[in-house]
């Protein structure tokens, strides 16, 4: 299924979808939130993912897909989809964390990590460094560079 995936300006479009799907909101800055990319189905946001980047780093977070939409290969594009912007920013490694979908997020390509070998970007995050708990399995990536002339993340 293709998909139009855009960015999320507005931070009160993903709350709500968010907090359905039972991830944390209580980090996300209503002044400077992470990037967010989804997808709507008319006026409503089906399907969210967000992005902090640092520099070479980044931290993939709140992937959520509504559950009249999951099964339809969305979160795998919205994956991808956040992976070659960050590609095209300059970032050469993603982390995530997770409680629910380790599973899922190794079929893309993520490993387990040492929460200690995390950058210090990564670790400074709210979400690294109390949010998610202890539990949360940390996961990374090492993702291709985007050609400079390339516009269109992968």
């Amino acid at each position: 299924m293709d998909v139009k995936i855009e960015p999320i300006s507005e931070i009160k479009d993903v709350l709500p979808l968010l907090v359905a799907c039972c991830l944390p909101v209580s980090d996300i800055s209503l002044s400077n939130p992470p990037q967010f990319f989804g997808l709507r189905s008319g006026s409503d946001l089906v399907a969210v993912v967000g992005l902090e980047l640092f520099e070479s780093v980044g931290l993939l977070r709140s992937l959520a897909v509504s559950p009249s939409h999951r099964g339809r290969g969305i979160a795998h594009q919205l994956v991808a989809f956040a992976e070659g912007v960050a590609a095209s920013c300059g970032v050469h490694t993603l982390f995530l964390l997770t409680t629910t979908a380790s599973d899922f997020f190794k079929t893309l390509g993520f490993v387990p990590a040492s929460r200690s070998s995390a950058p210090a970007a990564i670790q400074a995050t709210r979400q690294f460094s109390g949010l998610c708990p202890a539990s949360s399995e940390f996961l990374t990536k090492p993702i291709a560079k985007i050609s400079s002339h390339s516009t269109e993340p992968a």
